[in-house]
């Protein structure tokens, strides 16, 4: 490839990678969009693609090492949490008793259904009742009773 080739190669990627992170305002591609442009200038001292390469590499690297956590910092948004995790602290409606002896237990969280166990690991929590989710383990919820009146679809409830 010649050197005029390479260079533009680099600012297509460098320029496709901003324009990624215009859509996912991430803080995280667009240091790949830097070290791409790094990569353009090295073309233009060197054929070696390896050398480019390893520029890129180097300085998208070292971009995402020390500049990231500045840019979490900077946006003020915790660390998103896996899918299922989210779920702590959601409350939600016994459907099915739990029941540590059997195992059983069905909570509606949302709109989805979920396995549940009672965080304690030996209440029994009857259909209708309110709870918290406090934990996840696996594919079961594990849930605490919230105190109040039971749930009643009949008479307009949540």
């Amino acid at each position: 490839m010649s050197e005029l080739a390479t260079w533009i190669v680099w600012v297509v990627v460098g320029v496709v990678c901003l324009i990624i992170e215009i859509f996912t305002p991430s803080f995280f591609i667009m240091w790949f969009g830097i070290g791409a442009f790094a990569g353009a200038v090295v073309s233009f001292f060197s054929e070696s693609f390896l050398l480019q390469f390893l520029t890129f590499i180097v300085v998208s690297t070292i971009l995402v090492i020390f500049t990231r956590p500045l840019a979490k910092k900077m946006t003020g948004k915790p660390a998103r949490k896996a899918a299922v995790d989210a779920l702590i602290g959601s409350d939600g409606l016994v459907i099915e008793e739990i029941d540590p002896v059997s195992g059983k237990g069905l909570v509606r969280v949302g709109s989805d259904v979920w396995r549940a166990r009672s965080a304690d690991g030996s209440s029994i929590i009857s259909v209708g009742r309110r709870v918290r989710v406090v934990s996840v383990d696996g594919t079961h919820l594990l849930v605490e009773e919230q105190r109040r009146e039971p749930f009643h679809p009949e008479e307009g409830g949540d």
